[in-house]
């Protein structure tokens, strides 16, 4: 893996590690979203020894919960987008009867349904987000991460 070369008057940042000092990872990231994803699989491609850690997954996200996929997969972009478009079909197909379609029974709502949709779709993302990390060599750990010191993180499960 190509490293930096300092220049003169550059800090050197491992400045203080011991002579030889063997980290277990390259790079460790806190937060498995989109781009703590995407900074972990280009990492690992590049060649580094990556790891990321992602609170515990369940659909509905809470302070101790979470999952790979972050804010937008599990309760922003994606959990909205399903619901707006869910809702809206019902003044479509009401529309649609002026336009010449023949809808011969009454169109009904199924609220449950819609959420089991958007879950199924949460759950399908978080799969396909940790097969991503799996196939690029990404060591995934479920807790929640914190800096613990200058080359030390600490992941504590919840």
């Amino acid at each position: 893996m190509a490293r930096k070369m300092l220049k003169d008057g550059e800090p050197d940042l491992n400045k203080g590690a011991e002579e030889g000092t063997n980290f277990d990872f390259d790079l460790f990231i806190i937060g498995a979203g989109s781009g703590g994803v995407r900074a972990a699989r280009f990492s690992s491609n590049h060649g580094a020894k990556v790891a990321i850690c992602e609170l515990p997954f369940h659909p509905i996200s809470l302070e101790t919960i979470g999952g790979v996929g972050g804010t937008c997969v599990i309760r922003g972009c994606v959990p909205k987008k399903i619901l707006v478009y869910g809702a809206s079909y019902g003044g479509d197909l009401e529309d649609a009867r002026n336009f010449g379609w023949e809808l011969s029974e009454n169109i009904d709502f199924n609220w449950k349904k819609l959420l089991q949709k958007k879950t199924d779709e949460i759950n399908r993302l978080n799969g396909i987000y940790k097969r991503l990390l799996s196939n690029a060599g990404v060591k995934l750990f479920e807790g929640e991460g914190k800096i613990a010191g200058p080359h030390e993180v600490e992941v504590t499960q919840l």
